[in-house]
């Protein structure tokens, strides 16, 4: 039992993977790390990679989510699955909102000249 901790009288799996999680809630949490990657961009009014500080912010708020749906994963787990899925958020962000993209983008030309 080295690799369990006990908490809430719950027996918890302390170096649990996320492969390791069931089917829905692996989707919930690709959505919910969408949602909210795509609303910080709309606040900082960007197309491209969120700066570190800010891309910490999002990934903290989605394991505070996680942890009140009471789904037991180690934070280096989420990190590790955010980082691997950023390029595919922002990439995602301009087929989504195309208008938005495009708008921020000309913002972004105006600045440089």
């Amino acid at each position: 039992m080295k690799n369990h901790i006990k908490v809430n009288g719950k027996l918890l799996q302390s170096n649990k993977r996320f492969s390791q999680l069931k089917q829905s809630q692996k989707e919930w949490i690709a959505i919910e790390l969408n949602t909210l990657y795509h609303s910080k961009m709309k606040e900082k009014r960007t197309t491209r990679k969120l700066p570190a500080t800010h891309r910490d912010k999002v990934i903290s708020s989605l394991y505070e989510k996680i942890q009140k749906r009471e789904i037991w994963i180690p934070y280096s787990e989420i990190e590790n699955y955010a980082f691997s899925k950023i390029t595919k958020i922002t990439k995602s962000f301009k087929k989504n909102y195309p208008k938005l993209s495009a708008e921020i983008e000309a913002e972004h030309l105006k600045k440089k000249e």
